[in-house]
């Protein structure tokens, strides 16, 4: 079950977050738009998803090393 979970989440906070991050680095430049890095919430999410899913990913790697050659679960 939890790997099922991890299965759909792990790509959905890299791919999302991503998207996310981008998105904020576009509406900065395109309009001018400026968020303090360290004093807002929305840099911190969209960095802290993709990083989230990494760790996912190395976590998951490290727990089943099944994963690390290809086999089938």
């Amino acid at each position: 079950m939890l790997a099922r979970m991890l299965d759909i989440l792990i790509p959905v906070l890299l791919i999302g977050g991503g998207l996310f991050y981008v998105g904020l680095l576009a509406a900065g430049l395109l309009v001018g738009w400026h968020l303090p890095y360290p004093a807002s919430y929305w840099w911190l999410a969209g960095t802290g998803c993709p990083a989230l899913g990494l760790a996912l990913m190395y976590w998951r790697a490290q727990s089943d090393p099944s994963l690390l050659e290809g086999e089938e679960e």
